[in-house]
């Protein structure tokens, strides 16, 4: 009896001694980490994602961003005007104005005075504009995603609710029945190849341009994708798809997209074009917008309603994923 409590008492003494091992050593590392993190001008948190086939360790930085204010009461939402823009100076002193920036888009934090904000657009314009003029936020971006299961992608199905958007020649097709479906296939697709989605809308419902940008940038997504289908002003005066893009370092994404969709659908490509639409402007996460070809082109209608056409898109969409990818391993 006294060997067998002898013995008890022993393996209770070994196990503390490693667990305390082990605190010493997770100690050792939350040390290193933090001295890392002192070294650079951005905070960071490690977060971790996994999945059956891999497990992996991202990082998050916490960075200053600039969001464009201008006050609704001087604008029109309807009509594009000098009143949507904000002008950029190159000095402290304002006399010299070197740019424009939009309202409600997103520009780096540089520094600030008592009244005025430097900042740094995606094109690389740098200057100053009033602080009345500029929203400072302190936000969490990502490091580049090396596998299909650390990429975090929303889903935007176009219009819904009232908002029906495009509708084919005769009326019986509309564009927000087409997104929804289109956007469950793809998100499906991805799914099963591990990525991590979510989606702003999974049924017929109206949501406000505000609400979904809102709904993306909380998720902290690798890429905003929304999708729509085109209509234009009479029917067949137009065809094909369109990749559009708001900030020009997502120009080579938009690329990407464009070049698998042609090899996957039967629309002509009309390329990878800027956009100033809202859902891609309002975010600072990457964000694209896609039309998928024209409701009111007979030629385009008949591609866009054949069977298996959405799995195509979709195809094409996972293609361009794996492309980023592996263009992001070290």
């Amino acid at each position: 009896m006294k060997k067998a409590i002898l013995f008890v008492t022993t393996v209770f003494i070994l196990a503390g001694m490693m667990a305390i091992a082990v605190k010493t050593n997770q100690a050792a590392g939350d040390t290193s980490d933090t001295s890392i993190q002192a070294d650079t001008t951005e905070s960071s948190e490690t977060i971790a994602s996994s999945s059956a086939d891999s497990a992996s360790t991202r990082t998050q930085s916490t960075v200053k961003k600039v969001q464009i204010y201008v006050d609704p009461a001087l604008y029109d939402v309807t009509v594009e005007s000098e009143n949507d823009y904000v002008q950029v100076y190159q000095t402290v002193e304002c006399s010299n104005v070197v740019g424009k920036v939009h309202r409600g888009s997103w520009a780096d934090y540089v520094s600030e005075t008592d009244t005025l904000i430097q900042i740094k657009t995606d094109d690389g314009l740098n200057g100053y504009i009033p602080k009345a003029n500029g929203e400072i936020s302190e936000v969490q971006v990502n490091d580049a995603p090396q596998s299909l299961s650390d990429f975090k992608i929303v889903l935007d199905a176009g219009h819904g609710g009232e908002d029906s958007g495009a509708l084919s020649t005769d009326g019986t097709i509309m564009e927000k029945n087409l997104t929804l479906a289109t956007v469950l296939t793809i998100g499906q697709t991805l799914q099963d190849a591990g990525v991590q989605v979510s989606y702003t809308r999974t049924k017929d419902e109206y949501l406000a341009l505000a609400d979904i940008a809102a709904i993306s940038l909380a998720d902290a997504p690798d890429l905003f994708l929304s999708i729509h289908y085109d209509n234009y002003n009479y029917p067949n005066g137009n065809h094909g798809f369109t990749v559009y893009y708001y900030y020009p370092t997502y120009e080579t994404t938009a690329t990407k997209i464009a070049t698998n969709l042609t090899a996957q659908i039967d629309l002509a490509n009309n390329g990878p074009r800027f956009g100033n639409y809202f859902v891609i402007r309002e975010q600072y996460v990457p964000s694209i917008l896609i039309e998928l070809g024209y409701l009111n082109s007979d030629y385009d209608l008949s591609i866009i309603t054949e069977d298996g056409y959405a799995e195509k898109v979709a195809a094409s969409l996972l293609d361009t994923l794996k492309e980023i990818v592996a263009e992001n391993q070290p």
